[in-house]
């Protein structure tokens, strides 16, 4: 029956937000996202892309798979075939939980904070990952600093997470914070890494 199998036939499926995966290359450049649908010989990873090329992938070979779900570790992975928008892929090597985390994309968003104990402030954001976020403040933070922040982004609405201060770069236009998000929880992690995938899939529809 060959490396797909048997051509399903054409049905709606309900798609479970956990089987997302966003493709990048080697310079973590997000190329498609799509859903895993189970492999007929249980090891070679099949996508069904909802965005990117099939050709394209196929010329770059090797990518980065991220999956939404926390379980799986993302893997780095080689493009075997392709069948319209089902493609194969075949898992290489394990890259590690913390690339999902790490997984950051340049965005500019205007929201506030709210550090402890001062009025809440104006930002501006630099980039956003699903493990931070960094942005311009005209007030004075310090590293360390745990702070409220709203990342309205998400597509179930806007976020309130607590932040902490990784480093400061000084800038007379604004300084910039590198930051941590803390104490989030599970659902929280799940909306910023769709809000994060979103992003970049929409840059890449811009850059096109």
């Amino acid at each position: 029956m060959g490396l797909f199998g048997k051509k399903p036939e054409k049905k709606v499926e309900a798609v479970p937000a956990a089987s997302t995966y966003v493709l990048m290359d080697s310079n973590s450049r997000l190329c498609a996202r799509g859903y895993r649908r189970e492999a007929p010989d249980g090891k070679t990873l099949f996508i069904a892309l909802s965005e990117g090329d099939p050709a394209q992938l196929s010329r770059i070979g090797i990518l980065q798979a991220i999956p939404q779900d926390k379980s799986i570790p993302p893997q780095m992975v080689r493009f075997i075939g392709s069948r319209e928008r089902l493609i194969a892929l075949e898992p290489m090597r394990d890259l590690g939980a913390a690339m999902r985390k790490n997984f950051r994309v340049p965005v500019a968003f205007d929201s506030f904070l709210y550090p402890m104990n001062r009025p809440r402030a104006q930002l501006r954001s630099v980039d956003l990952s699903c493990g931070g976020v960094a942005f311009r403040c005209r007030i004075s933070l310090t590293v360390g600093e745990i702070f409220e922040i709203v990342i309205p982004l998400t597509a179930e609405g806007p976020l309130l997470l607590h932040a902490e201060v990784l480093r400061v770069h000084l800038d007379p236009n604004g300084n910039i914070y590198a930051c941590k998000f803390v104490d989030t929880i599970d659902d929280e992690e799940t909306m910023l890494r769709e809000a994060v995938f979103a992003i970049q899939i929409s840059a890449t529809k811009v850059r096109r």
